[in-house]
């Protein structure tokens, strides 16, 4: 049996607010394995895009475990922490504002790649 590629476990958010507490993300679990692709559907407000965010680390968790590539995701710091992000993507809901509309497609594939030290400009 291989691991999966992105195992997600209890994974929660609240945020609190005028001494209410939201739950934005409530014990979510999920399993994603080489391959496979997986597409979250809700209605606005639903958590969609704290669960990627939450994902990416770009805001911390309040419980769960997020394991990608065999490792602990939520131990990860500074270097280490950039360096096994920079494996992960997060797509937009709006793909107008993710876009830059007078990007090539050349600059388009070209940054992430120098950004990111995998090719130089001129490979």
């Amino acid at each position: 049996m291989s691991r999966p590629l992105l195992a997600v476990c209890g994974l929660t958010k609240r945020y609190r607010r005028g001494g209410k507490t939201i739950a934005a993300v409530d014990d979510v679990s999920f399993d994603i394995e080489p391959g496979e692709t997986l597409a979250l559907a809700g209605p606005s407000g639903s958590g969609k895009s704290t669960i990627a965010r939450l994902l990416l680390r770009l805001i911390e968790s309040d419980a769960g475990r997020i394991e990608f590539e065999g490792g602990d995701f939520l131990s990860l710091s500074g270097a280490a922490l950039r360096a096994r992000r920079a494996r992960l993507q997060m797509v937009f809901q709006d793909p107008l504002a993710a876009f830059n509309p007078r990007a090539t497609v050349a600059r388009v594939l070209d940054d992430p790649l120098r950004i990111h030290g995998i090719a130089t400009r001129s490979e």
